[in-house]
């Protein structure tokens, strides 16, 4: 089949979609029924066109016509491309009933990606594009910026990653949330980390009438273990003051915004991550 007959082919399909459905047909009459108030109707009617639209009027003809521009140039650049394969229409159906729920442009950009990659020949098997589909309507923002944001770690440094986390000071638990749920959904992972701090040293204190003869004995023995140290410093000595404890924990979001601080960040996803990240991803650039 040539492009021309393939490119009408898919307009005619996505005109199918975009004539509506019966919440159109609702929105058609309550617009009718508004215009038909006396002295107001021309004022209600835009009022109801412009705050009022159906999602499947507004947000989904936006998205649709978009994506048939994007899916027209896909297939002149790229070779394979198909629009009869079973795998790029259920996940084009999936990602239209997602973005007619769907007001946030990121999520938006990302199921319009995953719609084109599901046309291409090298796209992800049907169960693993199911499962991404899934996961794009249950991520929110936060969850897709920071994945990318995790994903291209070397092409950040401190002052842009805070301004990709506009939540931070407040919400450092949120991003901790976000972390813990790529990481169980196999995106991620985090490393485990070692701090070091010091502690306050022990107080000893003497409960027994000899309490001020142990403390004098204690201060002579320091004394004398001091000169011992000086003649020998090879010779292990007791250290009341520094009390020195390592704790290990897994990865958070102070300890990335360190390492990038540092110069010491690396890549956090995971091989399943990565094609997730490639699924999201305009294939045209």
């Amino acid at each position: 089949m040539s492009n021309t007959n393939y490119n009408s082919e898919l307009q005619e399909k996505l005109e199918l979609l975009k004539q509506g459905n019966s919440k159109d047909k609702n929105y058609n009459a309550k617009k009718a029924l508004v215009s038909a108030i006396p002295a107001v109707g021309s004022l209600a009617v835009t009022f109801y066109e412009n705050y009022i639209k159906e999602p499947s009027s507004q947000r989904l003809h936006n998205f649709l016509e978009g994506l048939v521009q994007e899916l027209l140039a896909l297939k002149a650049q790229i070779d394979g491309v198909s629009f009869d394969n079973p795998t790029f229409q259920t996940t084009f159906k999936k990602a239209i009933r997602i973005a007619d729920g769907e007001h946030q442009q990121e999520k938006l950009e990302a199921l319009r990606n995953a719609v084109l990659n599901s046309a291409t020949p090298n796209c992800p098997r049907d169960d693993i594009q199911a499962i991404f589909i899934k996961w794009i309507d249950e991520f929110t923002v936060s969850h897709i910026r920071l994945l990318r944001m995790l994903h291209y770690i070397d092409n950040y440094n401190e002052a842009k990653i805070l301004a990709n986390l506009p939540y931070l000071e407040k919400n450092r638990i949120f991003y901790n949330q976000i972390l813990l749920e790529l990481t169980n959904k196999g995106l991620i992972k985090l490393r485990e980390v070692y701090e070091t701090f010091e502690e306050e040293p022990p107080t000893i204190y003497f409960d027994d009438p000899f309490d001020d003869v142990k403390q004098i004995l204690k201060q002579e023995a320091d004394e004398i273990e001091s000169i011992i140290s000086e003649l020998n410093p090879f010779q292990p000595r007791r250290n009341y003051e520094n009390n020195f404890r390592t704790v290990k924990h897994t990865e958070n979001i102070d300890s990335i915004i360190s390492d990038v601080k540092n110069n010491l960040q690396k890549s956090n996803t995971t091989d399943l991550g990565k094609q997730f990240i490639q699924f999201i991803e305009n294939p045209l650039v």
